[in-house]
């Protein structure tokens, strides 16, 4: 938590400049100076809307002068760009938007324009503002916004938009529903929630998009009324966004008109579509769900705003049930996939978190570890703004009962029906078991004490939902004490009951024990069969290349057991205070079989020591599956020829090097063999497939050495297939990026099967073109 305050969210607000940047603009224009257009952007407002909500949630556990300052700025930049009758999107606004992407009028495109998005993050910002400090200018521009957003989408009058009719439309990224149900709790005007119903109501009713990729109506979840849906379908975050939005809606109205459809669609994702790791959106094209146990591990994408999502998501549903089942996955999704996606300093992050890396692919957006930010920069505010929240999710309470809904060293005061409770948690958890909770009631009363009971520690699977067995039954109990006495207690939807009078300094202690445990998958997901991952209490282990001396790839376990696994605290380094797993095992090498150790750390830890290394969860059980090196590029096989618009001449300028496997180790990098450009003209590469090839992202990394070679000025791809040349529809979160150091990825919006791709550059002016190499999967 210190980390996040004191790293994370000053390091966030310093890379939010170029957002607010366009609010200082926008609000310029509004005033009648219109010399400095702001950039056109989708949703670059939203990435600082929740830079904001995190800097909210920071300020109510420690003031911060500078930063409560810096959020009065931004709330007056954001007052003075919002028009008199309340709508907010700038690029409308200043009168430069992309109509590809915005459409020509605002909310002409609310499918993919992103503009009730961003005022949902808006809402959400602006509550936690108000809740940290009092202050309502930021709440005031939520509330004049969510009233014009009903104005034009369910009552109408307004000729500016659609003409004075209604819109009556869904968005097409899901966030402004569950930012009403926050608003309408701050402000307890029923009109809030009243339109976070009709968003819902009306998605996949009043439009359907009908068409491929981002056009599919399962994409956005259009594709039927939301309580019909029963299965996890398209882009995984906007899919969890909705789910938790249903969820709170129904706990709000208490009518429990999703709770149908709310466990349908949650039985799916943890029996047949969620990663070990709390991992939502396996296939990288869509940022979404795949097939039924299409669960692969090198290639999975799993987003950390997906993880951060099945958070939410999985807490609103306990909210509206109860039952502790959905505080198992919100548990392991926030301790493995979520905070996977922040390194351990706190200023750099994942946005793909694979189960396996193979030190070749450049799988986080083009880099081979953590990035410093990204192009499309949701992931970084996310994962803080949830990190930052983690106190609020640690108890619940009714009128006669206090629930400990997640363990760690914690203190709080609960409003029980006639007295007023403080709870102070003492835990070393996740990494030990032992809870002790100090219960100091203002008066001796009864009520209960509810203790959480995860499932891996009161049952054969290690998260609800059968897919993950252990495979080895449970050996140690459970045990629960009051003031030293062992207890009797009654379990209630996964939770440990203690009813009793409770008199002033009552200890409950909690062993929970933590065994390293093996881990099966069904053979449904082939990708893991004959494969084990190994678990300890609610964390998923992984092995990593910096610990195994090589490719982890190489290791299997042969007839290792997991009563023969040790636990280690780690005394150094910045690992320093984990607790690290060591194993016997086995090595596959040219010469041979011998015996191993195999050591593996916290999933979540992986990558804070150094990038391009190997890495794996689901370890080898047999020498038959384990591999000797590298993986090999399987597109490369299928390259038939590699042409460019010229070739500049030098040692190891070449043609073929766009696309050989090689990469250089900077972008500055002279030695490894690369096409530049001859002269300072437009220029092409091209590069031609045996076989039609099965596109889903093209990656480019470009040379810069500051001198005569530099980055393009831009670029762009068009494609070969039956129909000609045609110019590559991006996929709707993509642009075509200049980055060094690192390769710029772009997916196309959907399926795409390609015969050649050509890339089409414009330089800067004097300077030649370098790439270092062209990849594809």
């Amino acid at each position: 938590m210190q980390t996040e305050i004191n790293v994370t969210v000053p390091f966030s607000v310093e890379q939010s400049a170029p957002a607010v940047e366009r609010f200082r603009r926008c609000a310029a224009f509004l005033a009648g100076d219109s010399t400095a257009l702001p950039e056109t952007h989708r949703f670059i407002s939203s990435d600082l809307y929740k830079v904001m909500e995190g800097v909210s949630y920071s300020l109510m556990i420690q003031p911060n002068k500078e930063l409560e300052e810096f959020m009065d700025r931004v709330a007056d930049l954001i007052t003075a760009s919002q028009k008199d009758d309340g709508y907010l999107y700038i690029s409308h606004i200043c009168g430069n938007p992309d109509p590809r992407e915005m459409g020509e009028k605002p909310y002409s495109w609310v499918v993919h324009s992103h503009e009730l998005y961003n005022v949902g993050h808006l809402y959400e910002a602006a509550v936690a503002y108000y809740q940290a400090t009092g202050k309502d200018k930021l709440l005031n521009v939520a509330i004049k916004s969510a009233k014009h957003v009903n104005k034009v989408f369910f009552e109408g009058g307004d000729p500016n938009y659609n003409g004075g009719k209604p819109i009556n439309q869904a968005p097409g990224h899901e966030e402004i529903e569950l930012a009403l149900c926050k608003l309408y709790r701050v402000t307890n005007d029923p009109l809030y929630l009243d339109m976070a119903k009709k968003f819902l109501e009306i998605r996949g009713v009043t439009y359907r998009p009908e068409g491929e990729g981002v056009m599919a109506p399962t994409y956005a979840q259009q594709h039927a009324p939301v309580k019909e849906q029963t299965e996890a379908v398209g882009h995984a975050v906007r899919a969890a966004y909705l789910y938790t939005a249903m969820a709170q809606v129904d706990a709000l109205t208490g009518l429990n008109d999703y709770t149908k459809a709310l466990n349908s669609i949650w039985t799916n994702l943890v029996t047949t579509r969620m990663h070990i790791t709390g991992g939502l959106g396996a296939v990288e094209g869509m940022e979404g769900f795949g097939a039924p146990y299409e669960l692969p591990n090198l290639t999975a994408y799993n987003e950390t705003c997906a993880a951060v999502a099945n958070v939410f998501f999985n807490y609103g549903m306990y909210l509206d049930s109860g039952d502790a089942k959905f505080l198992d996955i919100a548990e392991l999704s926030l301790f493995n996939n979520s905070l996977a996606g922040i390194n351990l300093h706190g200023d750099r992050f994942f946005y793909v978190n694979p189960l396996e890396a193979d030190g070749v692919r450049r799988f986080n957006h083009g880099n081979g570890g953590r990035a410093k930010w990204f192009g499309c920069a949701c992931c970084p505010p996310n994962i803080s703004r949830l990190i930052l929240q983690v106190p609020g999710y640690m108890y619940a309470y009714s009128k006669d009962r206090v629930y400990l809904t997640l363990y760690g060293g914690s203190q709080t005061t609960i409003p029980l029906e006639g007295t007023r409770v403080k709870l102070e948690q003492t835990s070393a958890y996740p990494f030990d078991g032992k809870v002790r909770l100090t219960v100091q009631p203002e008066k001796g009363s009864k009520f209960s004490v509810c203790m959480r009971i995860p499932t891996w520690a009161r049952s054969d699977e290690f998260v609800p939902g059968g897919l993950y067995p252990y495979k080895q039954p449970k050996q140690a109990e459970v045990e629960l004490s009051v003031n030293g006495q062992k207890t009797d207690f009654k379990m209630e939807k996964g939770f440990a009951v203690i009813k009793r009078d409770w008199k002033p300094g009552d200890v409950v202690e909690l062993n929970i024990p933590m065994p390293v445990r093996f881990v099966d998958c069904i053979p449904e997901v082939s990708e893991n069969i004959g494969k084990t991952a190994v678990t300890r209490g609610p964390l998923v282990y992984c092995a990593e290349e910096v610990d195994n001396a090589g490719p982890v790839q190489r290791l299997y376990l042969g007839d290792t057991n997991e009563a023969q696994a040790k636990v280690a605290n780690i005394s150094s380094g910045v690992l320093q205070g984990l607790e690290r797993i060591t194993l016997p095992g086995m090595e596959k090498k040219v010469g041979g079989i011998t015996s191993r150790e195999i050591t593996m750390i916290p999933y979540y830890a992986w990558c804070n020591r150094g990038d391009n290394r190997t890495m794996l969860v689901w370890l080898n059980e047999e020498a038959s599956t384990a591999s000797i090196g590298q993986q090999t590029m399987a597109y490369l096989r299928n390259v038939k020829g590699v042409n460019a618009s010229s070739v500049a001449g030098g040692k190891n300028i070449s043609v073929r090097a766009l696309c050989d496997g090689k990469v250089s180790e900077s972008s500055a990098d002279k030695l490894t063999e690369q096409w530049v450009s001859e002269g300072s003209g437009k220029q092409w590469v091209q590069v031609d497939f045996r076989e039609p090839f099965l596109l889903n992202s093209l990656s480019v990394y470009w040379l810069d050495d500051q001198d005569k070679i530099t980055v393009p000025s831009g670029w762009s791809v068009e494609y070969k297939s039956d129909a000609g040349w045609t110019p590559l529809e991006l996929y709707v979160t993509d642009s075509y990026q200049m980055g060094t150091d690192r390769f710029n990825v772009v997916h196309p919006s959907g399926s795409l099967e390609v015969e050649s791709v050509r890339i089409l550059i414009e330089p800067q002016k004097g300077k030649s073109i370098g790439v270092s190499e062209i990849r594809f999967e």
